[in-house]
C-alpha cells in the first residue's frame, strides 16, 4: 500500500513540474479505473514535489489493467503518420486550431464575455496551443515517437505503472538510484522487458539541454544530440500536453515568439488544478497579441479570475467546510514557471527561462469579498487592455507587470506613479478616449491589510481629494452628457513631482505645501466668483489640521509610501459615497449632478 509518491527537482525548469503532472494524472486513471479513492494532492515541499493519495493506494488490481493513451500523438498538417497505428485516435493542430480561432473572435466581438447559447461556438481544446508549439516547433514527431514507445508497452501497462509507483514511493526514496533507473529495473524483474532507449531531449521539454553539442566522438567530427531517459520525457511530455499554457506572442510587427508555462502547485488538489487550469485555457485566455509584458499580466490576473471563480462555486455548495478557500491565491499555487522561445527564421530558441508570481494582496476572507476582488481584477484588466507595446506603452506594461507578478503591493506605485502622468496627458487631449482610472473601492481593498492607518485618514483623504480635483477632475472633462468644461485648469505633473521630492520629508512638504497654497488660491478665486449666487463651491477645502496630521504620518511610516498612496488615491476615480463619507464634500444640486455625470 502506497501512501505518496516523491518526485524530486533534477532539471531546475518547468520540466520538474510537467514531469510530475503527468505522473500524477498517470496515477489518477489508474486510480479510477480500479475505482479506488482517487483524490489526489499535490504539494511542494521545496527540492521535491509529493503526491499525497488520501487513501493508500492497492496495486494490485492496477497490475492488471490494460493500456490507455496518457496523452494522444499530435498531428499538424506535415505530420509523418506512418508509423502511427491506423486506429489510433489523434489530436489534429489544424482542427483544433480552427475552432479555437472562431471561438476567439466570438469572444472578440461579446468584449470578453463567454456567454452560452445556441449561437455560441464550441469553445476549443484546452491543450489546443500545446499541440500547436509541437508542430510549430517541429517537435511533433518526438512527442509522437513517445506516445508510440509508450503503446508498444500496451501488453506490460499494468507492469509499467506499478512499477513506476513503487519506484516514485516514499517507501523507496531513500535509495540512491534515480527513479528512472528503479522503474527500469522493477519493470524489467516483473515483465523480463527493458523499457525503450534513451530519446533526444528537446528544448520544448528540457530547455536547458544543450542539442547537438552534448559530446564528441573521439573518432570523428559528429556531434551527437544530449539523451534523456524516455521515462522521464514520455511524463514530461503528458504533463506539457494535458496542462501546459502555450502561446504564440507577438513581439513585433512580423515577429511572434512562444511562451510555454507551467503552473507551480503548492498545496493544491489535482482536480482543482485542473479545473482552474481548464477553464483559464478554454474560456479566459490572456491576450497575444500586445507584447510580451502585457501577455504575463492578463495570465496572471486572469488566472487569478479563474480560480476566485472556482472558490465562489465552492462558496455557495453545502461542502464548503472541505474547502480552503479563504487564503491568498498564492497560498495554492506558488505562480508559473516557464521558457521563452525566440523564433529565428524558420526555428525557435530558448530566449529565455522565466517565472511569475502571484499577488498575495487577493486574500478574500468571505463570499462578499470574492465578488469585491474579482470587481478589482475586472478594473485591472481594463487599465492594461487600454495599453499595448504598438502604441509606445511598453515601459508601463512591464511596470505593471512587475507588480502583479510579484508579492510586492509597493511595486504598483512606480507603475502608478507614471500611469499617472499618461492619464493627465489623455484627459488633455480632446480626441483621445478617456483613460481608465483605477477606483478608490479597489485601492482600499488592495491596501487594507497593510496601509489601511493611512488610507483611512480623513486628513489624508481629504488631501488625495484635492489633488484628484486639481488634476483628473479639472479643466474640461469628459462626462455621459459630453465634454464640460470645469471653472478650474488641470494641474500638470504632479505626481511627477511629489515622487521625486520624496526622497526627503522635508521637501516631499515643501512640495505638499506648495501644492495646497495653489490649491486654497485657486479655491478663493472661485468662491469671489460665487459670492452672492446660491452655487457653492464644489472643491474640497484641506485645512492646516490636514497638513499637521500628514506630518505626523510622514513621520511615523516612511515618506515614499505616504508619497506614492497620496499619488495613488489622487488620480483614483472616486464615487459619491466616496467623497461624501470620507472627505464630507457639500456640493449643490448642479454640481454635483456634472460630478456624477463625470463618474
Amino acid at each position: 500500500m502506497i501512501k505518496s509518491l516523491l518526485v524530486g527537482k533534477q532539471f531546475g525548469t518547468y520540466a520538474d513540474t510537467f514531469l510530475m503532472l503527468g505522473l500524477a494524472l498517470l496515477v489518477e486513471y489508474a486510480l479510477q479505473k480500479t475505482q479506488q479513492t482517487a483524490q489526489i494532492q499535490l504539494i511542494d515541499e521545496g527540492t521535491h514535489y509529493r503526491i499525497q493519495f488520501k487513501k493508500p493506494v492497492n496495486l494490485e488490481p492496477i497490475a492488471q489493467l490494460s493500456y490507455a493513451n496518457p496523452f494522444p500523438p499530435v498531428c499538424g498538417q506535415k505530420t509523418d503518420r506512418s508509423k502511427l497505428p491506423p486506429e489510433t485516435p489523434i489530436f489534429d493542430v489544424v482542427e483544433q486550431g480552427e475552432i479555437r480561432k472562431l471561438y476567439r473572435e466570438y469572444l472578440y466581438q461579446n468584449h470578453g464575455r463567454g456567454e452560452t447559447g445556441e449561437d455560441t461556438p464550441k469553445p476549443p481544446h484546452p491543450s489546443t496551443q500545446n499541440g500547436a508549439i509541437l508542430t510549430s516547433m517541429r517537435h511533433d514527431k518526438n512527442h509522437n515517437e513517445l506516445w508510440l514507445q509508450g503503446w508498444e508497452q500496451r501488453d506490460n501497462y499494468g507492469a509499467l505503472l506499478t512499477s513506476i509507483l513503487q519506484a516514485f514511493s516514499e517507501d523507496t526514496h531513500s535509495t540512491l538510484k534515480p527513479e528512472s533507473e528503479r522503474v527500469a529495473d522493477l519493470f524489467q524483474q516483473a515483465t523480463g522487458s527493458q523499457l525503450p532507449p534513451p530519446a533526444s531531449a528537446v528544448k520544448v521539454y528540457l530547455p536547458t539541454a544543450v542539442q547537438g553539442v552534448n559530446r564528441v566522438k573521439a573518432d570523428g567530427n559528429k556531434f551527437d544530440s544530449q539523451k534523456t531517459d524516455w521515462l522521464s520525457l514520455w511524463l514530461i511530455a503528458n504533463g506539457l500536453f494535458t496542462l501546459g499554457v502555450s502561446e504564440r506572442v507577438k513581439i513585433s510587427d512580423r515577429t511572434y515568439d512562444w511562451r510555454v508555462t507551467a503552473l507551480e502547485p503548492k498545496d493544491i488538489p489535482l482536480t482543482k488544478y485542473r479545473e482552474v487550469l481548464d477553464h483559464l485555457r478554454q474560456y479566459n485566455p490572456p491576450g497575444s497579441g500586445h507584447g510580451v509584458a502585457r501577455f504575463d499580466a492578463e495570465l496572471v490576473l486572469k488566472f487569478c479570475q479563474s480560480l476566485l471563480n472556482y472558490h465562489q462555486a465552492k462558496a455557495n455548495s453545502p461542502d464548503e467546510d472541505e474547502f480552503e478557500i479563504w487564503e491568498p491565491v498564492n497560498y495554492f499555487v506558488s505562480g508559473f514557471t516557464g521558457t521563452h522561445f525566440g523564433q529565428k527564421g524558420q526555428v525557435y530558441g530558448v530566449k529565455e527561462v522565466f517565472s511569475l508570481g502571484l499577488p498575495g494582496w487577493i486574500q478574500p476572507s468571505n463570499a462578499k469579498e470574492l465578488i469585491d476582488y474579482q470587481l478589482v481584477l475586472n478594473e485591472h484588466l481594463a487599465v492594461i487592455s487600454s495599453l499595448s507595446t504598438e502604441d509606445g506603452h511598453s515601459e508601463l506594461l512591464a511596470a505593471y507587470r512587475d507588480f502583479i507578478t510579484g508579492n510586492n503591493i509597493r511595486k504598483f506605485f512606480p507603475f502608478q506613479v507614471s500611469y499617472a502622468d499618461y492619464v493627465i496627458k489623455r484627459l488633455a487631449d480632446p480626441k483621445a478616449r478617456h483613460p481608465r482610472l483605477f477606483s478608490v473601492f479597489g485601492l482600499n481593498l488592495m491596501t487594507q491589510k497593510e496601509f489601511s492607518q493611512i488610507t483611512t485618514d480623513p486628513s489624508f483623504l481629504r488631501l488625495a481629494k484635492a489633488i484628484n480635483q486639481a488634476t483628473v477632475f479639472a479643466g474640461k472633462v469628459q462626462t455621459k452628457n459630453g465634454l464640460i468644461e470645469l471653472d478650474w485648469q488641470r494641474n500638470y505633473g504632479l505626481a511627477q513631482q511629489l515622487s521625486s521630492q520624496s526622497g526627503s520629508k522635508k521637501d516631499f512638504i515643501c512640495a505638499v505645501t506648495d501644492f495646497l497654497a495653489k490649491y486654497e488660491h485657486e479655491n478663493l478665486r472661485l468662491s469671489e466668483r460665487l459670492h452672492g449666487t446660491e452655487k457653492r463651491l464644489m472643491r474640497v477645502w484641506p485645512r492646516k489640521e490636514d497638513l499637521d496630521r500628514l506630518i505626523e504620518l510622514v513621520e511615523k511610516f516612511d515618506t515614499v509610501l505616504v508619497a506614492n498612496l497620496l499619488i495613488a488615491y489622487g488620480y483614483a476615480k472616486w464615487k459619491k459615497s466616496e467623497e461624501a463619507e470620507a472627505v464630507e464634500l457639500s456640493t449643490d444640486e448642479e454640481t454635483d449632478k456634472g460630478a456624477s455625470e463625470d463618474e
